[in-house]
């Protein structure tokens, strides 16, 4: 099993504390887990938030309302590596 599936998506923040608080806040109405950044990504913060694609609008909605920018949100190619989707 990969860490991230097809149908999940991958929320990258440049700070521990942003990853810390989007993780606090979503967790209470989605599958959210923290996991260590996949090598093929860089970041600043070394962890990422991973969760259903088809949450997808609803998370992004709420971190924005919540001014948890800047992210970056990405999607699995299938082969271990990511394609940033698009940046907030």
């Amino acid at each position: 099993m990969r860490m991230v599936e097809d149908h999940q998506r991958l929320l990258v923040f440049h700070s521990l504390h942003r990853v810390m608080l989007a993780e606090k806040r979503l967790q209470v109405q989605y599958a959210v887990l923290l996991i260590p950044v996949p090598r093929s990504i860089s970041a600043d913060c070394g962890m990422a938030l991973r969760f259903e694609a088809a949450d997808q609008a609803l998370i992004v909605q709420q971190l924005r309302e919540a001014g948890l920018k800047p992210f970056e949100l990405y999607v699995p190619t299938g082969d271990d590596n990511f394609v940033l989707l698009q940046t907030f």
